[in-house]
């Protein structure tokens, strides 16, 4: 018997669903055998999960007492296929389900057709019609960066304002509410869009739209993240150029708001904090003197008590990897050279992007006994690492770690996120737990001055 987990998660509104029927689904799904599936709804009353058996001809009929109206994902986990639809109390609807494929990256990913009948059909049709990527689609970063904003604007208007019309004609009520504001936060991310394709360009027109909002206004948290972004990227100084203290300057020219400032300075010091830089006490005294959560400063003292540990010079806390035969290695078994660490998985596409460049460092090093390129996995399938690895044929080293992120290595580094360079000296001492990556223009420059 074929185990095909189905989720449904459910995005809540503010409209609360009151206790009313349940919402009935029958259907079919072609050509597939006999299972459970599983509806997950996600609400303010947290998680919520139904059992759904799968007849052996592949018909289904449910009952799903809805926690709260909203978006839901169907999604078959194991095809990898998923189709939005909405749900509210009472409703019933009939799915006729069968699958397609197509391809993503090196992985096979199964496209999901449903024939739907039954209650809120325009907002499944509406839905599953709308494309969350057509502004990418249309406007690449090649392209953005050839207009100026104000062409770029009537494109992107022109685009949310046909989308707005087509969701006038949707029946439902709370559903063209909750689409609403997401078309209208959609806009506003789409013309941001143009700064990050034209870093350090200036436009009037940009600057007036950016400056239109007040960004005071905790109600406009939602835009001042972007805000902020494109502020910092245009008003702090050039990196080499940077010290401790450059943030919180910027922050503070940036907002009069305390509690604003406060968010953005307590954010930033605990990620800094965790990347264990040579002017910690700089940066903790500049955090301080720019916010006035004290629960936040608590915070930065209980992390530069642990990270300060971690900084360049210290010993570094030892760790376990394993070859492709099963062989135990320790960092202080590479001793007597400096390690430059690539962490990565086969799933990151970012880190497989790194690929290419680790080679050409890897070919520049390769006859430099003063250093060792390795690269330690954080795969939890160590069959889809060997695959990788036996295709790729880096000439390099390969690793892999037992329980991905929670190894000593994570453990040990606060590795939460991939990819993750690292690099020690020859006598098993910190260098950086944030080193470039290879694809740097200055790698090269770098690792020789550390060694």
């Amino acid at each position: 018997m074929r185990r095909i987990v189905l989720s449904v998660i459910i995005c809540h509104l503010s409209v609360l669903a009151t206790l009313a029927q349940p919402a009935h689904f029958t259907g079919k799904v072609k050509d597939f055998k006999e299972g459970i599936a599983m509806i997950t709804q996600m609400g303010e009353q947290g998680r919520h999960n139904d059992t759904l058996r799968i007849a052996a001809d592949g018909s289904f009929a449910v009952d799903v007492n809805v926690q709260q109206t909203g978006l839901a994902y169907l999604l078959f986990e194991d095809l990898k296929a998923s189709s939005m639809l909405f749900l509210e109390p009472g409703m019933k609807a009939d799915l006729q389900i069968s699958f397609g494929k197509k391809m993503s990256f090196d992985e096979e990913v199964n496209s999901l057709e449903i024939v739907y009948t039954g209650d809120n059909k325009d907002v499944f049709e509406f839905e599953n019609g709308y494309d969350d990527f057509e502004n990418y689609k249309q406007w690449p970063w090649d392209k953005i960066s050839t207009v100026a904003f104000a062409d770029y604007r009537k494109d992107v208007d022109k685009m949310t304002e046909s989308h707005l019309q087509a969701l006038y004609k949707v029946s439902n009520p709370a559903y063209k509410e909750m689409k609403g504001r997401q078309l209208e936060s959609g806009r506003f991310a789409n013309l941001c869009r143009w700064a990050w394709g034209n870093q350090g360009k200036k436009d009037a027109d940009f600057e007036r739209w950016m400056l239109s909002f007040d960004h005071n206004d905790r109600r406009n948290m939602d835009k001042i993240g972007n805000y902020w972004r494109w502020y910092m990227n245009s008003n702090m100084p050039p990196r080499g150029e940077r010290t401790a203290a450059s943030f919180y300057d910027c922050l503070k020219s940036a907002f009069t708001n305390q509690e604003i400032i406060n968010e953005f300075a307590d954010d930033w010091i605990q990620q800094t904090l965790k990347e264990a830089p040579e002017d910690m006490d700089e940066e903790v005294a500049a955090y301080k003197a720019t916010s006035t959560n004290l629960k936040g400063h608590e915070v930065a003292d209980q992390l530069y008590a642990h990270y300060s540990k971690l900084k360049k010079g210290a010993p570094a806390a030892d760790f376990d990897f394993y070859d492709k035969a099963g062989r135990k290695f320790t960092l202080k078994d590479l001793r007597g050279r400096a390690v430059y660490i690539d962490c990565w998985a086969t799933w990151c596409g970012p880190c497989c992007a790194e690929i290419p460049y680790m080679e050409k460092l890897y070919a520049h090093y390769k006859n430099n006994k003063k250093i060792e390129l390795i690269s330690i996995s954080l795969d939890d399938n160590k069959k889809k690492w060997e695959k990788k690895v036996a295709e790729d044929k880096p000439g390099w080293k390969q690793y892999i770690v037992n329980q991905n992120f929670k190894s000593l290595l994570c453990k040990n580094y606060d590795i939460d996120g991939i990819p993750r360079f690292l690099m020690f000296d020859k006598k098993g001492r910190i260098v950086s737990l944030n080193a470039p990556r290879p694809s740097h223009e200055k790698i090269i420059e770098w690792i020789d001055s550390q060694l």
